[in-house]
């Protein structure tokens, strides 16, 4: 019997008789490395509707350690926990009231909360990635915490140019998002961190960029993890751009003057969701064993 080698050997002998090279395997890209490849990001029609110059492949090891589940996971609880809240935020989009696309305003769900390490990050990455498996939705996480740039980090992007980047006009909308190996899930990484920061996310800058993103994604849902309300004045910046607000609130922790205090601050923004996280429950990992609390909630 012929040996490995040997039929290598023989086979590119055989190429080079016929005018041929021997074929090139392409590299395959690690997780969480950033390709300056082009992507295609799609419609929900297969069309391709923006060329984007970055590309990652998400680490799903990482993702699960982490506690983010891809939203085909079986029954875990976690996605039928966030695919709820989904069903909850996208009901009025299926009113034959509600605005065609040409007419509405962008779709921005803010989620925010009252102080630090409540779970803002892990909340916007589960329900961004709800959104995702949505086949007519394109989903752009936003990261709209430059300082901390936690789903940055969740999703293990170096840093690079972002959202702040765009409101000083260095740079274009397809030069900054990031297409990810999901075909409906697309990146918006915070960008640098500065002293002009804040004033760049109370100016026009923001509505413009989420108005480009419309336009560029007809059919689309932001999700955008923002400061705390008790610890920055951005959210309150952006309250009044966001069609929903999901308003995370950690079990046993989070005091109510701080609730009312935070939602004083945030003013006439949008529709308001509060989401119980971090509460203690059984060791089950299917769904049934509820660890949040969502209600629907007008602005006082």
């Amino acid at each position: 019997m012929e040996s490995r080698s040997g039929l290598i050997e023989r086979a590119a002998a055989l190429l080079r008789e016929t005018g041929q090279e021997t074929p090139t395997v392409p590299a395959v890209p690690k997780t969480g490395e950033i390709r300056s490849a082009p992507s295609e990001a799609r419609s929900r029609l297969g069309a391709p509707v923006a060329l984007l110059r970055q590309s990652v492949v998400l680490d799903r090891n990482h993702l699960v350690r982490t506690g983010i589940m891809m939203p085909w996971t079986a029954t875990a609880r976690v996605v039928e926990e966030f695919r709820i809240i989904k069903r909850n935020i996208m009901s009025p989009w299926q009113s034959p009231a509600y605005p065609r696309a040409a007419n509405r305003p962008p779709r921005v769900i803010m989620v925010t909360s009252s102080r630090p390490r409540e779970g803002k990050t892990f909340c916007a990455v589960n329900l961004a990635l709800a959104f995702a498996a949505e086949e007519s939705l394109t989903t752009i996480l936003l990261d709209a915490d430059a300082l901390h740039a936690g789903i940055a980090k969740l999703l293990q992007l170096p840093p690079q140019p972002g959202f702040t980047d765009l409101l000083t006009s260095e740079h274009r909308l397809e030069e900054v998002l990031i297409q990810t190996d999901l075909p409906n899930l697309v990146v918006l990484p915070p960008g640098a961190h500065g002293p002009h920061v804040p004033e760049l996310l109370h100016g026009r800058g923001p509505g413009l960029v989420f108005r480009e993103i419309a336009r560029r994604y007809p059919e689309h849902v932001i999700i955008m993890e923002t400061t705390p309300c008790l610890a920055s004045t951005d959210p309150a910046g952006f309250a009044p751009l966001a069609s929903n607000i999901v308003f995370v609130i950690e079990a046993a922790r989070t005091q109510q003057t701080e609730v009312e205090s935070s939602l004083s601050l945030l003013g006439g923004g949008g529709h308001v969701s509060f989401l119980l996280n971090k509460v203690p429950v059984g060791s089950s990992e299917h769904f049934g064993s509820y660890s949040y609390y969502y209600d629907n909630a007008s602005q006082p």
